[in-house]
């Protein structure tokens, strides 16, 4: 997405002042207030379950929401597909919070008021700080993007989140590099709040593990020329670098990395979220295809292709009139995205199952379709389970990451992998490792 900002990077801004958190904290409260004064003209459309997409869908981010919306849309074609919900169709309402605390407070607080929102996704790391406690507050149950490790232990009851921290994304970087015996790594990271956050744990990891950090620097997006940074790198020689930049960046630096270092460039390891037509151009415009495909690791949360829920998921994304092919092909590479579908298909069992639409009702059903159980039905898909709550059998909903293991923080990491693009650009799997690696690289 160049001069866009990209999926690796979340869209994720620089964090506000103190005086803009309390500014925004005020804004939040009246905002809320006159939710609850226009909540009795909230409706819902005759026959239709609202799902919203709460991301930024304008500004320089608005790619970032395009793609999470795809998850939604992919899965209301597979829940209408198999009957809908509670006698209702699902329907995805996007909501835009433009990237911005200032701007999502308002959006999303007239979207509770007037929308009539079952549940949501979405909620990335530039505003989930102010849009999760609207959610929260409305009892309205959402699966988040947001990264933030803020909320590794968090007491809202209505969150719910299936793939990694930003620190244990981090840390993951660092695992990688181990496995494949990398002794030494610089750190190169684009300026954002979800590089800030994921930031200490690369370090931490890379220390726990016996790995030298040569230099860990930031740097900001899109900028003309990175050769002064780049001069300080490769002076330390390091084995790998560990890097999180949109497409335009990463091309500028390693381009010039490259012309710097008599046309060498070390192996990178950067996160999945990079597996996108965009960087893989970018890349491969200035390092060359050989080397995009054989030495750049894309780590992150793992999904499982060849899973039935996996196939369900694409299958959705096919059918979907919103989804179009090249923005299918780039998203079921996305771990978070399909993260993200799961967390819906989710939302519809739990429904089913506690015969109910209404959050303070189906919320406690969460774990308890997703959770592993003597005599439990395993289902993949949404028509399954539904198939099986309506034969009143218990049911256990394993996603396209695997089962699902919340804790009472409502996360659940998941495990890992490691992705290669192939010469036209898609992915292919390296390795996948679990989530015990990265507690341990942690502790």
């Amino acid at each position: 997405m160049t001069g866009q900002t990209h999926p690796a990077s979340h869209g994720r801004l620089r964090a506000r002042t103190t005086a803009g958190k309390l500014a925004l904290g005020t804004l939040a409260v009246l905002v809320l207030s006159l939710a609850a004064a226009l909540g009795a003209s909230a409706h819902r459309s005759a026959g239709t379950i609202n799902a919203a997409v709460i991301a930024p869908f304008s500004g320089p981010a608005a790619n970032l929401g395009k793609f999470i919306s795809l998850s939604c849309y992919a899965a209301a074609e597979q829940v209408n597909g198999a009957g809908g919900v509670l006698g209702n169709q699902l329907g995805c309402t996007t909501v835009d919070d433009t990237g911005d605390p200032a701007d999502a407070v308002p959006a999303v607080a007239r979207a509770l008021a007037t929308s009539n929102i079952s549940f949501a996704s979405g909620l990335e790391t530039n505003t989930a700080a102010v849009t999760v406690p609207l959610m929260n507050d409305a009892k309205v149950p959402f699966f988040t993007a947001a990264g933030l490790p803020a909320f590794d232990k968090t007491a809202d009851q209505y969150f719910w989140r299936i793939t990694p921290s930003d620190a244990q994304n981090g840390a993951a970087y660092a695992v990688w590099a181990k496995l494949k015996k990398y002794k030494s790594a610089a750190i190169v990271l684009q300026s954002n709040a979800g590089n800030d956050t994921a930031g200490p744990g690369i370090i931490r990891a890379l220390k726990s593990l016996g790995i030298k950090i040569t230099i860990k620097i930031d740097i900001p997006g899109e900028a003309a020329s990175y050769a002064s940074v780049v001069s300080r790198v490769k002076a330390k020689n390091p084995a790998v670098i560990i890097t999180a930049t949109d497409p335009q960046t990463a091309a500028t630096f390693f381009s010039q990395y490259k012309q710097l270092n008599n046309g060498k460039v070390p192996p990178l390891i950067t996160a999945t979220a990079s597996l996108t037509p965009d960087f893989f151009d970018a890349m491969t415009k200035v390092l060359g295809a050989s080397f995009v495909t054989s030495n750049i690791s894309l780590v992150g949360y793992h999904v499982a292709p060849s899973s039935a829920a996996f196939a369900a998921y694409k299958a959705g994304l096919a059918s979907s009139s919103h989804v179009s092919p090249s923005d299918a092909k780039v998203v079921s590479g996305i771990g978070v995205i399909a993260g993200l579908y799961d967390g819906d298909i989710i939302m519809a069992l739990a429904m089913t199952a506690a015969n109910s639409s209404k959050g303070s009702d189906f919320n406690k059903f969460i774990p308890k379709v997703t959770t592993a159980g003597k005599g439990k039905v395993v289902v993949h898909t949404y028509a399954a389970g539904l198939a099986a709550l309506k034969a009143k059998k218990q049911i256990d909903y394993v996603g396209t990451g695997g089962q699902i293991h919340f804790n009472q923080y409502h996360n659940s990491a998941g495990n890992f992998s490691a992705t290669a693009f192939n010469t036209d650009g898609s992915p292919r799997l390296l390795s996948v490792f679990g989530a015990g690696l990265i507690a341990n690289a942690l502790k």
